[in-house]
């Protein structure tokens, strides 16, 4: 909703945006990643079972690393292991003065953390999403484990994980078949 030019959000806190639906936080179709990785099949742009099962399929099947941003270190330095060509001394670069110079001007404005109530609502509306999201950050940890990787990267921030009341449905991954990872260096 717009007034003046103003959205809604720019009126209300992250709170009511949620919790009253409306559209800037409750629209499907902008929080969901799960149809990028399903594909271009019509299935694809509908929230459910199948699109996260093909999601699934084609990260095992087409992506050499997906990785995490709450453990960019460990991308880093995982796409420096697989890729050396490309990605020589990109923690380094990662780490210079000069790079977090231009970092420091990303500085996120009147940062709002939603409540308790807020999260378990939005959980609840991006339940695959957060389903899509855990099997991807089990495959991440294997990949992690394969190179030996022990490095538990940087720490997410506490206050925006769900709280443990709300369960996140699904089996962990970590003891899944890993044999998408024999074909890596073809």
């Amino acid at each position: 909703m717009t007034v003046n030019g103003i959205s809604s959000m720019d009126q209300q806190d992250i709170n009511d945006c949620i919790l009253e639906n409306y559209a800037e936080c409750n629209n499907p179709r902008v929080f969901y990643i799960i149809p990028y990785f399903c594909g271009q099949h019509p299935k694809c742009r509908d929230p459910g079972e199948w699109a996260l099962q093909k999601a699934k399929e084609n990260l095992n099947e087409n992506y050499l690393l997906v990785g995490i941003l709450e453990e960019l270190e460990d991308v880093l330095l995982l796409l420096e292991r697989l890729l050396p060509h490309y990605f020589k001394d990109a923690s380094a670069v990662y780490h210079s003065a000069e790079y977090r110079k231009l970092g420091n001007g990303t500085i996120t404005v009147k940062k709002q953390v939603p409540s308790p109530e807020a999260l378990k609502v939005l959980y609840q509306r991006m339940r695959s999403e957060y389903n899509f999201y855990n099997y991807v950050k089990d495959q991440f940890h294997l990949l992690k484990r394969k190179f030996g990787l022990k490095t538990g990267g940087s720490t997410p921030n506490k206050k925006y994980e769900i709280s443990s009341q709300v369960e996140i449905a699904g089996p962990s991954h970590e003891d899944d078949d890993d044999t998408w990872l024999k074909d890596i260096y073809r």
